[in-house]
């Protein structure tokens, strides 16, 4: 009988093993592809999103990008926000409103939501090729109507993004 219990628990520990084995190959293989990543705002609805490397992008996707700054959040923090304006696309401004050409995007506040940080809108502007404008429609969204995120360069984007849930 302790022959049977010691030759199960050896079985079972290997299975373990092997099965750990086979989940650290598959995050490996996938990390080449896609990036996972936890929205710690409420700006999305999603909870947790992956983004496929270098994949095309236009406008109304999901993009994840890299975080510029480090005000509020740390340099190179992965946002995920929805592409709103692209190449020649119009930025316009009529007081705090912001549109990409005659679609309403949202109002930029003048304050962050913990009141710290005064926020400078976005100038109007054309945008230039190799940039996107991001935005979400949640009113608190630290996104493009603002000049400390402004239109998102190719050079930090990171690719498509999709809510996983």
């Amino acid at each position: 009988m302790r022959e049977i219990k010691r030759f199960k628990t050896t079985q079972v520990i290997l299975v373990t093993m092997f099965a750990f084995l086979l989940l650290s190959l598959a995050m490996l293989f996938c990390n080449k592809w896609f990036i996972f990543t936890i929205n710690q705002t409420q700006s999305l609805s999603g909870n947790v999103y992956v983004i496929k490397k270098g994949a095309p992008i236009q406008k109304g996707d999901l993009v994840g990008f890299k975080w510029n700054g480090n005000i509020k959040y740390p340099k190179n923090a992965i946002f995920v926000k929805v592409v709103s304006g692209v190449e020649n696309d119009h930025v316009n401004v009529i007081g705090r409103e912001v549109f990409i050409n005659d679609k309403y995007i949202g109002k930029a506040k003048e304050y962050s939501s913990d009141g710290k940080i005064k926020l400078d809108m976005i100038e109007p502007k054309t945008i230039d090729k190799g940039e996107i404008f991001v935005s979400t429609p949640h009113k608190d969204s630290l996104d493009s109507r603002y000049a400390l995120v402004g239109t998102i360069k190719k050079d930090i984007i990171l690719g498509k993004a999709y809510e996983i849930f």
